[in-house]
């Protein structure tokens, strides 16, 4: 089978959402099929790693886009009446490169990643089409809508109705869209009647991330994530403000530590308060799981499945989450995770955890048990392969 991949990021380092789940699925279909990635580049840094799937056999076809060209389009699209995030990842260059792939042929199938890339699918396309929403995008600027005061609240909530117009018109030209959660699918079944919905769950690298065998008692806690993106801005600055001042009272010391690149003014700034730690972009997250006893994902806004949290899970480690952020996770209840309804409920959580080492150990193992048995890419991602096999074979 050729298959014909469009990426909205160049996925590689599997280091955030999109890209992790992306890469598995590229290379566990290299093993037995011919994978073209077509996917837009942020930055040169970005062009170099595309060049580092060239050398583990990937064709690539990859342009760079520019920052002050992308926020012009963005604003022309809002006055066009276009979706702002279609008109953000969009590239002539990649458009005419992935058209003269198409024309050339050979193709049996083409999976979108994320529905925003489907624009580089013409109307007559002539193999089947895979749309691989993951979490459906409109849903997320409707959330920011209720989250936020006008004029931003306006604009996302335009965002989102503009963006579910053109996620319809995908869905219903695809031969199967892909969601990662049952909320996610029952959205997609609601809002795209009469679309084939399925569900492709997110895996986690379980020998990559791997308990170390130590019993941490000391107070550190972890939040890991892209820190310029909002909905992480807003959980880590929410838990400094409202959760961690309870906790420091009754475990004096305590510490915070937020990890991932990019952090904002607002993330740095919360370096500044004591027993928090802001560290930036760091090679590797595992050192900072595995020297903490809880991590945490106070996220209020949340859509799907949060990677982090399966992570967090896969080291051992066990997780304190928000009811948003519990809800992606498919996963019961005291199953490694726990979950708080308000942050005095969050507190108290963390604090339990801290004050009883061997409770946290117990958690934290039964949190390695549930993603072994759950969340393995092999399983999840052999479905997918079916599903690209079934529909290149309905085409023939």
């Amino acid at each position: 089978m050729n298959v014909l991949y469009l990426a909205q990021r160049v996925p590689y380092p599997p280091n955030r959402g999109d890209k992790i789940a992306a890469y598995h699925a590229i290379r566990y279909l290299a093993r037995r099929h011919a994978v073209t990635v077509a996917a837009i580049a942020d930055s040169e840094q970005e062009l170099e790693h595309a060049r580092v799937l060239e050398s583990q056999g990937f064709q690539m076809e990859v342009e760079l886009r520019r920052a002050f060209t992308a926020r012009v389009r963005v604003l022309q699209a809002f006055f066009n009446g276009n979706a702002l995030s279609v008109a953000h990842y969009h590239s002539a260059a990649l458009e005419r490169r992935v058209a003269q792939r198409l024309q050339q042929g050979g193709y049996d199938v083409v999976v979108v990643f994320s529905s925003s890339m489907g624009q580089y699918v013409p109307q007559r396309l002539g193999v089947p089409l895979v749309a691989d929403f993951v979490d459906m995008d409109s849903r997320k600027w409707d959330l920011y809508a209720g989250a936020t005061h006008w004029p931003q609240s306006w604009v996302f909530a335009t965002e989102a109705r503009r963006l579910l117009e053109y996620e319809r018109h995908l869905a219903r030209r695809a031969y199967c869209t892909l969601v990662s959660t049952e909320i996610e699918l029952r959205d997609c079944e609601r809002l795209i009647p009469g679309a084939r919905v399925e569900i492709l769950r997110n895996g986690v690298d379980l020998e990559y991330f791997t308990p170390d065998g130590r019993v941490t008692s000391g107070g550190q806690l972890v939040f890991t994530g892209m820190m310029d993106y909002y909905p992480n801005v807003q959980a880590v600055t929410y838990f400094c403000d409202e959760i961690f001042p309870l906790i420091r009272r009754k475990v004096s010391d305590a510490t915070f530590v937020i990890v991932g690149a990019r952090p904002t003014k607002q993330v740095l700034a919360l370096s500044d308060r004591p027993g928090v730690t802001v560290t930036g972009q760091v090679p590797d997250v595992r050192p900072y799981l595995r020297s903490s006893a809880v991590a945490v994902a106070p996220l209020l806004l949340a859509r799907g499945v949060q990677n982090k949290v399966l992570e967090a899970r896969a080291t051992g480690l066990p997780v304190v989450s928000s009811v948003p952020a519990f809800q992606g996770t498919g996963a019961p209840e005291g199953e490694g995770i726990l979950v708080a309804k308000s942050s005095g409920d969050f507190a108290e959580l963390v604090v339990g955890l801290l004050l009883e080492p061997a409770k946290a150990t117990e958690l934290g193992q039964r949190a390695r048990s549930f993603v072994e048995q759950n969340c393995v890419w092999e399983k999840h991602l052999a479905q997918l392969e079916s599903l690209l096999l079934e529909a290149a074979g309905s085409a023939r």
